[in-house]
């Protein structure tokens, strides 16, 4: 398991077999987020995007927050298809 930081909140990513995890702890809410994916990459990819939708959601009114949502998956898809290429 290793610990990495991203605009300053830490996220854990590890693997299990053929399969990658990612968790982002948030102690101010006492919860956080968990998730699952292919590779590594992908894991630290969505651990980011967990902590940018977590932080615009305090700090975007709602027309700014669905636009960086629309931006952020857009980069996600582009990634995903230039891997896939």
């Amino acid at each position: 398991m290793s610990t990495r930081s991203h605009l300053g909140r830490c996220f854990e990513v590890w693997n299990r077999g053929q399969s990658w995890f990612w968790s982002v702890v948030d102690p101010n809410r006492n919860g956080g987020t968990i998730g699952a994916a292919a590779t590594e990459e992908d894991a630290i990819f969505a651990a980011r995007s967990s902590i940018e939708d977590a932080s615009m959601k305090f700090s975007c009114t709602q027309s700014e927050c669905w636009h960086l949502s629309m931006a952020n998956l857009e980069r996600y898809l582009m990634e995903v298809c230039n891997a896939a290429a």
